[in-house]
């Protein structure tokens, strides 16, 4: 009579990879986190001309101040016209690259915790890399129609930076894991 449940032991996952995990999840956190304030906050663009008045904006709003008087006015950007739709189509594209990138640091803490079966291996560093595509989607659009020179257009390709470097280091870990528990690829 066989026992059922007597398993097979799963052999524990090697220290390299999961030193690569760990930081893959730190630089996936720090990426969702740059991006997350890039897309929030208000300067992608800022200009200043000698008569103290500054124009600035994001994706969503537009702002003009005047340093000498102190006054300030913010308005929602109009997508009627070519700018519009250009800041339209880059915030569209990089809210899909947060939720891409939010998914894939999900699956890559879940990599810390738990052994994924077989191809799922792959899924974060898929999700990373389309991540990172749709950065590049919303940088191309954003250039097309404006300049983006201030911190917070920074911070976002800064977190492009930073996904580009854990996408290699999960695929690392992975393609890694996939050769530790199956002895194939």
């Amino acid at each position: 009579m066989t026992n059922i449940s007597a398993r097979p032991s799963v052999p524990p996952m090697d220290g390299c990879s999961r030193t690569l995990i760990i930081f893959a999840s730190f630089f996936t956190i720090a990426a969702l986190a740059l991006s997350i304030v890039g897309i929030l906050t208000p300067s992608w663009y800022n200009f200043q001309d000698s008569n103290g008045n500054i124009t600035y904006y994001n994706l969503f709003t537009q702002c003009t101040s005047n340093v000498k008087n102190g006054s300030s006015k913010c308005t929602e950007i109009s997508r009627e016209n070519n700018f519009g739709i250009g800041t339209l189509y880059a915030a569209s594209f990089l809210i899909v690259a947060i939720c891409l990138l939010g998914c894939g640091m999900l699956v890559v803490l879940a990599m810390n915790i738990t052994r994924l079966a077989g191809i799922f291996i792959f899924v974060a560093p898929i999700l990373l890399f389309l991540a990172a595509l749709f950065m590049v989607a919303s940088f191309a659009e954003l250039s097309r129609v404006t300049l983006y020179n201030s911190y917070s257009a920074i911070l976002v390709q800064t977190s492009h930076v930073a996904t580009i470097f854990s996408l290699g280091l999960i695929a690392f870990a992975a393609g890694r894991l996939q050769n530790y528990f199956y002895q194939r690829f």
